[in-house]
């Protein structure tokens, strides 16, 4: 399948085919998947996954493309990143006994996906996949100047009126006198 989709309505996808049989799979694939919840896409979310029978799992594997705004980590300006985003979850049925229950979960058992009534609801593998993918430290650009850490002046923009030396506090001042006593060699 492949087409665009309006905002908001879940992408509830029915395995009942694929369940069949072991290895039996079926491909999902849309140009613009529409928004994503607290994300700001700047170009449409191209969604190209496949859904395999892995036995008492459903495999989704494949691909999400798009654009987010972003704000930079130093001017807090906003910048678009390039998400190129691989995607590698499981599904099992809500009442399978290999769910995991109780509060003694790995890491492998609290990243799996549920479903019921061979409906998989694949919106939120999506959400999470992007904003797991989300740069750590974002940039405008690589020679962003940031902000002026005392007035707050986007420094890619204007220099902004502080001074260039920072006033050291008055406390400090019998220290910075030995020190410079100790630079100059009269302790």
């Amino acid at each position: 399948m492949s087409e665009a989709r309006e905002v908001s309505v879940p992408v509830k996808i029915n395995v009942s085919e694929i369940k069949r049989s072991h290895g039996l799979s079926q491909r999902l694939r849309l140009e613009d998947w529409g928004s994503v919840a607290e994300l700001e896409l700047t170009a449409p979310l191209v969604v190209d996954l496949k859904l395999t029978n892995v036995g008492s799992r459903i495999l989704v594997e494949g691909n999400l493309q798009t654009r987010v705004r972003v704000a930079c980590s130093r001017c807090a300006g906003d910048c678009d990143e390039w998400l190129d985003v691989r995607v590698d979850e499981q599904f099992l049925p809500q009442d399978s006994p290999e769910l995991p229950r109780g509060e003694d979960l790995d890491f492998e058992q609290l990243s799996l996906f549920t479903y019921e009534n061979d409906v998989i609801e694949i919106d939120e593998v999506i959400r999470q996949n992007l904003v797991a993918s989300l740069p750590c430290r974002p940039l405008c650009a690589e020679a962003c100047k940031g902000l002026c850490a005392r007035c707050g002046a986007n420094l890619n923009e204007k220099a902004c009126e502080c001074e260039a030396e920072p006033r050291l506090d008055p406390r400090w001042g019998p220290l910075a006198e030995l020190q410079d006593r100790a630079q100059s060699g009269t302790v």
